[in-house]
């Protein structure tokens, strides 16, 4: 009867809370890396993850002036 009642509870459990995902730890959003700083131009370049976590980055952009 008891392990009737676990077996019941894992179940519902199951149904009701969701289970965490492999993925869920990657960041969806894009976000920036620096790539260098040459001629005063800061350059940086956009990235992303996707679902198994694999690095996608474009180009290398400026974005502000470096140095003093």
């Amino acid at each position: 009867m008891r392990k009737t009642l676990e077996s019941l509870s894992d179940k519902l459990l199951g149904v009701f809370v969701a289970k965490a995902d492999v993925g869920a730890g990657c960041p969806p959003d894009p976000y920036y890396k620096h790539c260098y700083c040459r001629e005063r131009s800061d350059f940086r370049q956009r990235c992303s993850q996707n679902g198994a976590c694999k690095e996608f980055c474009g180009p290398c952009t400026v974005f502000r002036t470096c140095g003093a």
